[in-house]
């Protein structure tokens, strides 16, 4: 078992670095390849959790879906899902998938960040509370109406320019 933690000591390291490969080995069967075309993450279904990166150096043209240069994905940040308590032995505040809203803030004290309302791309609403510990943000997504954790996000407060908080 893992602490959440123990990923986020990797944040900064290229995905293609040597420790960052055999670290995600040991722990993933079933992660999907990185494909800057695609997304910015690569995922554990089985394991429930994306890893994502940041790739400034990528050049690419998504219309035409061709890749001139792939750049070097810089592992900054990762969503955690109910399923990844089976290789984490601990979420961030202690807090547990089935922690409602209330419970949490019990446990984490006020957001630093609150964000809610209606997102018409996805046709419906949201709630989303950030906070800040040190450099690494941790946002829970919530099920607006009900107020329980969709998943769990923690990020480099250095790579994600338009996350920053």
């Amino acid at each position: 078992m893992l602490s959440y933690k123990k990923f986020t000591k990797y944040f900064g390291t290229s995905l293609f670095d040597k420790d960052f490969q055999t670290f995600l080995s040991k722990i993933f069967s079933d992660l999907t390849e990185y494909d800057v075309l695609e997304s910015d993450y690569i995922t554990s279904d089985k394991n429930g959790i994306e890893l994502g990166f940041t790739n400034k150096n990528a050049i690419y043209d998504d219309d035409e879906n061709v890749v001139f240069e792939k750049g070097n994905p810089i592992f900054s940040h990762f969503n955690i899902y109910p399923n990844a308590l089976a290789i984490l032995d601990n979420l961030p505040f202690d807090i547990y998938f089935d922690d409602n809203r209330t419970v949490i803030t019990s446990k984490t004290g006020n957001p630093t960040q609150t964000k809610k309302g209606y997102a018409d791309f996805l046709n419906k609403r949201f709630l989303v509370d950030n906070y800040k510990v040190e450099n690494i943000i941790i946002t829970f997504d919530y099920e607006a109406e009900k107020e329980i954790i969709n998943f769990i996000q923690v990020r480099d407060n250095n790579f994600r320019e338009h996350l920053k908080l």
